[in-house]
Formats: C-alpha cells, sequence, structure tokens
C-alpha cells in the first residue's frame, strides 16, 4: 500500500481545484523533461553507432567484408557471431530487427471488410430485435384494449 503520510487528503479527490492544476502542471514539466532526456539520449546513441571504429582488427575485418567500419556494424557482427554460437537471445534480437511486417496490406484490408460485414451484422440483429420488441409491445397494448371493452 501506499504511504498515505505522502498524500494530501488520501488522493486528488479531496484537493483544491487550484491544488490540482498546480500538481497536474509540475506533471507536465516533469514529464517534458524526461522526454527531452530520453530524446537526447537516443540522439547520443546514434551519434556513438555512427561513428568510426577504433579497434584497426575489426575495422579490418569489417571492410574485408564490404561493411562500413562503424561501431553500429561492429555491433551487429559481434551480435551475429554470438548468434552463431547458440546464444539464443542474440538470436531473437536479430530476428525482431531483421523481421518484416508479416501482414501486408491486403491483409489488414481483408481484415478492415471483415469487422465491417460483422459490424453491419450486428447492426441488422440489433433493428430486428427492436422491431420484434416493438411488435410485441403493440399486441400487448391491442390485446389489453380488447379486454377492456
Amino acid at each position: 500500500m501506499a504511504n498515505e503520510e505522502n498524500l494530501k487528503g488520501h488522493g486528488f479527490h479531496e484537493r483544491s481545484v487550484s491544488e490540482v492544476r498546480e500538481a497536474q502542471r509540475k506533471g507536465g514539466i516533469n514529464s517534458g523533461k524526461a522526454r527531452r532526456k530520453k530524446a537526447n539520449l537516443k540522439k547520443a546513441f546514434e551519434a556513438i553507432l555512427e561513428a568510426d571504429v577504433k579497434s584497426d582488427k575489426i575495422k579490418q575485418q569489417l571492410e574485408s567484408m564490404g561493411f562500413e567500419a562503424t561501431n553500429e556494424m561492429a555491433l551487429a557482427m559481434v551480435m551475429m557471431q554470438k548468434a552463431m554460437k547458440g546464444d539464443v537471445r542474440a538470436f531473437e534480437q536479430i530476428s525482431k530487427l531483421t523481421s518484416i511486417d508479416t501482414k501486408d496490406s491486403l491483409d489488414r484490408k481483408e481484415q478492415r471488410e471483415r469487422i465491417k460485414a460483422i459490424q453491419l451484422e450486428n447492426s441488422k440483429r440489433e433493428r430486428a430485435l427492436e422491431n420484434n420488441l416493438e411488435t410485441n409491445m403493440t399486441v400487448n397494448f391491442v390485446g389489453a384494449d380488447d379486454v377492456r371493452d
């Protein structure tokens, strides 16, 4: 359970509008900082991966295979070597990175058409059910009038 001493009034439902607004503002500011930090980290890794390899041995290996001598290619080579030695995680990562989208546009179109057909069938059934209920109600009302006469 959360430390209730940290919660003023045990939650937002007991706070004033201005207190809630201030907490949301602070949360938004912190969220923006976290997003910028994550984006900067991503840019830093991209720059490092694009940089040239420092090791002459790895550089020669990559160039002899016809690849660019970047850290990205060196990392790919190491991952491939691990996968070939039986590292399942390395194999899974390679599979994940190289797999193409298994559903092509025709599969997606067919799926959308099936969904539309199901929705249409459901709406027809709904209307039939509503009409059936209205008919039963009319019969009941008509029958009730006949009994009174």
